[in-house]
């Protein structure tokens, strides 16, 4: 019988995505085509491991490093044998039937049996007689375990097995064994003469850089593989005489050079470059550069500052690019005191001298040439000193980069050496001297393991103070464990059912949203058939609000791409036999429907608060104003207070209170959601709420209908609010402390919709 081909084409472009851009063809094709579309023709792939360098799964449309370890949810992978393709799972054939007796799986196909066998899958994969379960008996072998446990699954949420029901856990962290590796710290020095528009371009003419590696530190090895022979150089335009150095590179181009070279260092062990504010100014000229040679980066970045930056050189080799400044929040001059280093510094350097026209010369720089004018007072007093001295001295802007800019990295390395150095004193623990393990480790290696400061005291603080199961992962749906749905249509939908006298099935329903094949809908009433859609303007590119096609919304996609897939769907729930109904922005018409939904625990989330009680004030003669500023408050109330650990215990409540004392509070250690009514007069208000259209204005009011009409503030000695006590209150999502902090100055609370309540 000849085999029947049914195809489906694939495309993928020429960005990298592992995401096909176009696909055509039936769900139930044997045989795929695919295409790479370089941007201007269409070339034929035989392998999607040569497209991606690794296995690609076309279901899944990702890569997976072995089958064996592909997802067990994709429908493209058999279980039994381990293959992934269109022709998976294998379908039962020919009447085989056979239980396996080594790994007590069954099979209904002899190819797929036989496959299990010659391929390994049956030593590495076991089925549980008990659950039925199929395992991996590598991965079930790791980290202590020593195989299956019915009713756990590996979680990819903590990376670790537990039973789905009790929830996720922040893991403790065991110490690394570290390979050997280098850190370089460097510095870069550039001219500012070269203009575009009314801005200076920065063109580096002296770079330095200084190598060594953790056993070098603790005692130097001239023949180190790691760090090689020359542990300073330099990257110049010009030479010099006065300043030692390991290796002088005169160069046309500095940074062409110095990029060149540290990737050539980066051989068979990975490298990590240090520079001081690097991450708004060395790291960016350096990834400039490295763009053009043919690299693309991976960088972790906020807005325009970076903190780190990958680079893979070879096979195996990284070099990585990281911001001192995030470990050491200090200038280059003060960490010599700070530390304590013997290294001499360099405080001052004409930077408008330097420049192409004083190379070789002897000139005299004045103080606008160090930026004199946009110093602090107490550096400009030291500086005047300084000059004073200094200002008949002629200045040899040759000799003098090569001084300066090598004193920088000396500073640096330094730091980071001392640095290091005592953060692995801080961090080592003997036997049985943490929280959550006996083993005894050297200290935390920060230059290794962390970028930030904070990423370093959190490792710190996993290592050797995290107990096992202490600090709970909230899971992404909340804790009531529903989808995401706007609150313009949990709203509509409230106004719905009291307009219609109808029960609307939703997210915050028992079964959540009602599911239509493959699509879920915002609303759906049972009685009627009839399924409910809010589309929202910004996601679902509202013609009127997006007219052209190609703009793009804040999913990623165009209004147009957007449209088009709002039409599928709504085509396919209509051919199911459901009526639908779509409202767009009815804003509002809803503003007295109460938020009583699951509890985000963002919403406990204010940030810092400013609200000053007087704008103007004059003093009286002999009267001086002065200020009290509460430092490190946040670290010390983590410290000192009660604090949530584990997973709370879920209460839906619904229930109307009058509560206006804490004691009449009995959760001791909650998170609540309720309706609270301000006193009407108070100094300082206690509980915030946020108004505007998108609550982009947090505010303290003792009002909140006052404040939703005035979002703006303003001022009135004679207003008195008209409100009745339930206009002037507002939903409430806030901690037991709070509450009952807030109790005490006058505040009640008539309505508990849901707490979560910890031990």
């Amino acid at each position: 019988m000849q085999a029947s081909f049914v195809f489906k084409v694939f495309i993928f472009d020429c960005l990298g995505h592992y995401k096909p851009c176009f696909k055509y063809g039936p769900e139930n094709y044997n045989s795929p085509l695919l295409l790479y579309f370089d941007g201007s023709h269409f070339n034929g792939v035989t392998s999607t491991g040569g497209l991606f360098g690794q296995p690609y799964c076309l279901e899944c449309e990702t890569v997976y490093e072995r089958p064996q370890r592909h997802s067990a949810s994709c429908r493209a992978h058999c279980l039994n044998c381990s293959r992934v393709g269109p022709l998976f799972p294998c379908p039962p054939r020919d009447n085989f039937s056979k239980k396996c007796g080594g790994c007590s799986k069954s099979f209904n196909n002899e190819d797929c049996f036989k496959n299990h066998l010659d391929s390994g899958v049956c030593r590495r994969s076991k089925k549980c007689e008990k659950c039925g379960v199929i395992w991996d008996t590598t991965v079930n072998s790791k980290n202590g375990r020593s195989g299956h446990v019915c009713n756990e699954r590996y979680c990819s949420i903590c990376n670790g097995y537990h039973d789905p029901k009790r929830g996720c856990f922040i893991k403790p962290l065991e110490s690394k064994v570290q390979k050997p590796y280098r850190f370089v710290a460097f510095d870069l020095e550039t001219m500012q003469h070269v203009s575009s528009g009314n801005k200076r371009n920065h063109q580096a003419n002296f770079i330095a850089a200084r190598v060594t590696c953790p056993k070098c530190i603790e005692e130097e090895d001239e023949q180190c593989k790691v760090c090689g022979t020359n542990r300073l150089v330099t990257f110049s335009e010009r030479p010099f005489s006065k300043t030692r150095v390991d290796l002088q590179k005169v160069t046309e181009d500095p940074i062409v050079s110095f990029v060149k070279w540290i990737i050539e260092l980066t051989n068979e062990y990975d490298t990590i470059a240090f520079s001081h504010f690097g991450g708004r100014f060395d790291m960016v000229i350096v990834f400039r550069e490295l763009f053009l040679l043919g690299f693309t980066p991976e960088m972790l970045k906020r807005g325009n500052k970076m903190y780190e930056m990958k680079v893979k050189v070879g096979k195996k080799s990284m070099l990585i690019f990281r911001d001192s400044f995030n470990l050491m929040p200090m200038s280059l001059a003060s960490l010599v005191p700070a530390f304590a280093l013997e290294v001499e510094d360099k405080p001052f350097f004409p930077h408008l001298i330097n420049q192409p026209k004083n190379y070789g010369k002897e000139v005299f720089p004045v103080p606008s040439d160090y930026f004199a004018d946009g110093m602090m007072p107490e550096k400009r007093k030291e500086f005047d000193q300084w000059y004073s001295e200094h200002k008949q001295q002629p200045f040899f802007l040759d000799e003098e980069l090569a001084s300066y800019c090598t004193n920088d990295v000396e500073i640096l390395l330094a730091a980071l050496i001392a640095f290091r150095r005592e953060f692995l004193d801080v961090t080592k623990r003997g036997p049985c001297q943490r929280a959550a393990s006996n083993k005894a480790h050297n200290g935390i290696d920060v230059l290794r393991e962390s970028m930030t400061i904070a990423s370093a005291c959190m490792n710190h603080f996993k290592t050797n103070h995290l107990k096992e199961n202490h600090l709970a992962l909230v899971p992404e749906k909340g804790y009531d464990n529903v989808d995401n749905q706007s609150r313009l249509a949990l709203k509509f939908m409230k106004w719905y059912e009291e307009e219609h006298g109808v029960k609307i099935q939703t997210a915050h329903s028992d079964g959540g949203e009602k599911k239509v094949g493959n699509y879920k809908l915002d609303g759906w009433i049972e009685e009627e058939k009839l399924g409910i859609e809010v589309n929202g303007c910004v996601w679902h590119g509202c013609e009127r609000c997006y007219s052209e096609d190609n703009a793009v919304l804040p999913n990623g996609l165009t209004a147009g791409k957007q449209r088009e897939k709002d039409a599928r769907r709504l085509e396919y729930i209509r051919s199911q036999g459901v009526c639908w109904t779509k409202i767009v922005k009815m804003r509002s018409s809803f503003k007295k429907y109460l938020d009583d939904g699951p509890i985000d625990l963002r919403a406990c989330f204010f940030g810092g608060r400013t609200g000053p009680l007087s704008l103007f004030y004059k003093p009286a003669e002999g009267e001086k104003i002065s200020y009290y500023d509460v430092t490190s408050l946040y670290p010390f109330i983590n410290v000192s207070t009660k604090y949530p650990v584990g997973h709370p215990k879920v209460h839906i409540l619904n229930q109307d209170v009058r509560w206006s004392r804490s004691e009449d509070n009995n959760f001791e250690l909650a998170i609540l959601k309720v309706f609270v009514i301000p006193p009407r007069s108070i100094d300082i208000p206690v509980l915030p709420m946020k108004v505007g259209e998108d609550d982009e204005r947090l505010l303290f009011p003792l009002c909140s209908l006052c404040a939703t009409e005035n979002p703006e503030g303003g001022v009135n000695e004679n207003y008195s609010c008209p409100h009745s006590d339930q206009q002037r209150g507002w939903v409430s999502t806030c901690t037991s402390l709070e509450l009952n902090a807030a109790l005490e100055e006058g505040y009640v609370v008539t309505k508990v919709f849901r707490v979560l309540e910890y031990d």
